[in-house]
């Protein structure tokens, strides 16, 4: 448990959010997320303020406080749906692998173009990821994520590799910090770099897991 002081000094620990319930509730917290995330594109982490989020979301900054205490835990709600959102399609598409025949690690890298595709599409992974990195606050938020994934390609590594003879945990932690980073350059890039990006990552993705 929490200490005051700590309670006091982590903005991710002030309490005082209300959970959505309503139809409205529910999309006025989707307006403060969406503007969030327009605003860290623009801007950046050090220029976002609850102000800037209720003008950009078009709602009263009391409505903003009443849902969330400070920015951080704002930028805190967007990272863990994106993460779980992330981690659903994850989920699928490496229990899709493990039923398909062929090369295993051929399978998983080339599948590393499909979520590069949907991660795409998933607006503001990026900026958010460099919002978690910019304060201490935030950076546990990062390595939780980080974890989710290396979760669940540790299983995946042992049931899809078992007669490996080396550490399937810090594999897997290699591979999740090296294709998040990558997956982030290929947002942010223009298609021409992105797609060089991509085939780099798939690449150096198959050359490692062939390889250990």
């Amino acid at each position: 448990m929490a200490s005051s002081r700590e309670q006091k000094t982590n903005p991710l620990l002030v309490p005082g959010r209300r959970l959505p319930k309503q139809r409205r509730s529910k999309e006025t917290v989707r307006q403060i997320l969406e503007a969030t995330v327009e605003l860290l594109e623009k801007e950046g982490f050090s220029g976002l303020t609850m102000q800037k989020i209720a003008d950009r979301a078009g709602i009263n900054v009391a409505a903003v406080y009443s849902y969330f205490p400070n920015k951080y835990q704002v930028i805190a709600e967007i990272s863990r749906r994106m993460v779980a959102e992330r981690d659903e399609i994850r989920r699928a598409k490496l229990q899709e692998l493990l039923e398909m025949e062929g090369d295993w690690v051929e399978n998983f890298a080339e599948s590393l173009r499909d979520l590069a595709q949907l991660r795409k599409k998933q607006r503001g992974a990026a900026v958010v990821t460099a919002a978690l990195r910019s304060t201490p606050h935030l950076t546990g938020l990062a390595r939780e994520a980080h974890q989710t994934v290396a979760d669940r390609l540790e299983d995946f590594f042992r049931r899809s590799d078992p007669d490996y003879k080396g550490d399937h945990r810090l594999r897997a932690r290699i591979v999740a910090e090296s294709v998040s980073n990558l997956f982030d350059m290929v947002e942010v890039a223009d298609k021409k770099s992105a797609d060089q990006v991509l085939e780099e990552m798939v690449k150096m993705i198959r050359g490692y897991l062939r390889n250990p």
